[in-house]
């Protein structure tokens, strides 16, 4: 029953994801009364181990020590749930069939698909609080609930839209220690992605001919 394939349909839900927070850019005013943009990186990671990351320095060396510098955003995948409510019936098969101005061409079938409610956190950081709204307000205006991305899943379907909702968001801040620790602002956003993950891509091949066999039937009078 089971096989070896891979669609790399949660991998590109992931990076699909991901890319929407790639532009962000947060604004300083300058000491020459200028201002500069700077972009926010985005990392996949969870919000506990990039915290410590953040407010530990590492060492390459015993001289040298380097941080890690905010803002900074990252993300990373939650749950992954069946959705029974845009289930289709399981007789029912994707066809792609490639023609080619010929009716005798092939094409690509998958049998087994299934929707998924995949859950994704979003975690921004940041030192100060201005920095933080600025982010903010550059991610929340586009989901209203939700906004669409669109994903190549397979070779079968077309480029299918895949809407992601914003479920909720929480801000934080952690400012433990003495006057010399650092001062982390911390916004977690949750979403949910109305995806599907689907079975292998199968050959498809189609009739070109047929063969006709006569049946003779024998007649009694009685």
């Amino acid at each position: 029953m089971f096989c070896n394939y891979y669609n790399q349909n949660l991998r590109k839900l992931i990076v699909g994801f991901g890319s929407l927070f790639s532009n962000i850019e947060i604004t300083h005013a300058t000491s020459s009364g200028g201002s500069e943009n700077i972009r926010v990186p985005v990392h996949y990671s969870d919000q506990e181990k990039f915290i410590q990351r953040l407010l530990q320095p590492s060492s390459i060396s015993t001289g040298t020590k380097i941080q890690i510098q905010v803002p900074i955003i990252s993300y990373v995948i939650n749950n992954i749930v069946p959705d029974p409510s845009r289930r289709i019936p399981r007789m029912l098969s994707t066809l792609n069939k490639q023609t080619d101005g010929v009716c005798s061409a092939g094409g690509n079938q998958i049998k087994n698909q299934i929707p998924v409610n995949i859950g994704l956190n979003l975690f921004v950081y940041t030192r100060h609080t201005d920095d933080m709204l600025q982010i903010v307000e550059q991610i929340m205006p586009y989901f209203v609930p939700d906004h669409i991305i669109e994903l190549q899943m397979n070779d079968v379907l077309p480029v299918m839209q895949i809407p992601i909702i914003m479920v909720s968001n929480n801000l934080t801040e952690r400012y433990e220690g003495d006057l010399n620790s650092r001062r982390l602002n911390v916004v977690t956003f949750q979403f949910l992605a109305k995806s599907w993950i689907f079975g292998e891509v199968k050959n498809l091949t189609t009739i070109n001919n047929t063969d006709i066999i006569p049946i003779v039937f024998d007649w009694y009078v009685f």
